[in-house]
């Protein structure tokens, strides 16, 4: 597969302004783009905002001001109407016809609302100024679309990848107010890949349904009230469980043979009759013993995702795959609470374009298609049009199933699903390639 050259922010340099106008909408990541490659050094960014999105243009001009990008601001107010647009423009660059502002003069009218992009056009148009720049960004090409009024016509770049440095997601995060928890950072790598791949191959096989249940029967010890994992100095002594436990007089659940091997020969923590988290901790390094239950409970899932994540971005350069993380516990800082808001199992970036994917090891269809459309709605609101989504779950059926009853508020082109079948190691590279390929 070939990709197309990717462009940089030099050929941006003749329509780079020393003025340039941004309609705040509610994401203001089409904003921060715009403003770093259309943007002169010692420019100026002026903010359009209404008292709604006040709270964005705040967030957009402390982001900027790191990059020291001076910012100035043209509210709007609560009750306003497209001529209140024109004339505050008009009233910031030309107060009564004289031309105040220095130098060549544009606007991005991605963001805020039609009304307010058509009049803020408008107010250019009639100042008659000396080659203004019109542009937007197009999220479906992830390119720049810079406008020739004189030749209509409209000139596209590639934006992709064209910031550098690239943003990170916690950038992405604080444009919107959010962070990940302090305490609970997002793991930066893989933790234990070929123990992940064996799990993945073993649940490809059918193996969830026992080893879940045995985990529910021995591991709720290891929980509070409300669910969550105790704290190590909370936790039962010794933290050692029995590979086969009596959960009632008739029934008896135990670790399969397929998954009791992983825990002793690859994960060293096990013997023939019972599993050692201390000793998993320690041999692996993880941080906590919450970590460790997460993990053997689910968490190899992501673990198994992120590794493939890790392969394709060696393997394939040109796709530019940056700031890759798993265990993102997202939070309002305005708002701190115990349990995260939502969570990312798996993000990474590819210039600004977020790509999130959900991890469950369920095969149940209502459940699957909930976690799908719920982590679609957070890339969304962080990621914008251009975000791409996709699930890692234990699904039998085919998968085009759950993407089509989605079909009706998603672009399927945006989304994909991997079920069981999907886990096979080599089959789920394919495809994560492919994913990931169509959306550049």
């Amino acid at each position: 597969m070939q990709l197309s050259n990717t462009m940089s922010t030099s050929d941006f340099d003749e329509y780079k302004v020393n003025h340039l106008f941004l309609l705040v909408g509610e994401n203001p990541l089409p904003n921060y783009v715009a403003a770093r490659l259309l943007l002169k050094n010692s420019g100026c960014v002026h903010l359009v905002y209404t008292t709604r999105t006040k709270k964005w243009a705040d967030l957009l001009q402390k982001e900027l001001e790191k990059l020291s990008i001076s910012v100035k601001r043209i509210e709007l107010g609560a009750s306003w109407n497209g001529y209140d647009i024109e004339k505050k423009i008009k009233e910031k660059i030309s107060p009564k016809g004289k031309l105040v502002l220095e130098g060549r003069i544009g606007l991005n009218y991605t963001g805020g609302t039609k009304v307010m992009a058509v009049h803020a056009y408008q107010a250019l148009l009639e100042l008659e100024l000396v080659n203004p720049v019109f542009s937007y960004l197009d999220s479906t090409k992830l390119q720049m679309c810079i406008d020739d009024n004189e030749q209509r016509t409209t000139k596209t770049i590639p934006a992709a990848l064209a910031l550098s440095p690239p943003p990170k997601l916690e950038e992405i995060l604080r444009l919107h107010n959010l962070s990940w928890q302090v305490d609970n950072p997002p793991i930066p790598r893989s933790q234990l890949p070929i123990a992940a791949v064996e799990f993945a191959k073993q649940f490809m096989h059918g193996q969830s349904g026992m080893w879940k249940k045995w985990c529910d029967a021995v591991f709720k010890s290891a929980k509070n009230a409300s669910g969550y994992w105790l704290k190590d100095n909370e936790l039962p002594q010794p933290l050692r469980f029995k590979l086969s436990v009596d959960i009632s007089r008739e029934e008896k659940v135990k670790v399969p043979d397929e998954i009791k091997k992983i825990l002793r020969e690859t994960l060293q923590c096990a013997s023939d009759i019972e599993l050692d988290i201390q000793l998993l901790k320690d041999r692996w390094n993880f941080n906590d013993l919450s970590q460790v239950f997460q993990w053997l409970n689910g968490g190899w899932l992501e673990d198994y995702v992120l590794w493939q994540v890790e392969e394709i971005s060696k393997k394939k350069p040109a796709y530019s795959i940056h700031d890759m993380k798993m265990s993102l516990h997202i939070q309002d800082p305005a708002q701190p609470r115990q349990n995260d808001q939502f969570e990312f199992d798996v993000a990474f970036l590819r210039g600004y374009q977020l790509f999130a994917i959900s991890c469950t090891t369920t095969y149940k269809h209502d459940y699957c298609k909930e976690k799908l459309f719920e982590a679609y709605q957070r890339a969304q609101q962080l990621g914008g049009d251009e975000a791409r989504v996709a699930l890692v779950c234990c699904y039998d059926n085919d998968t085009n199933y759950l993407k089509q009853e989605l079909s009706f508020v998603v672009d399927d082109r945006k989304i994909e699903v991997f079920g069981r079948s999907d886990l096979e190691p080599v089959r789920f590279a394919r495809k994560l390639d492919n994913w990931i390929y169509r959306n550049i």
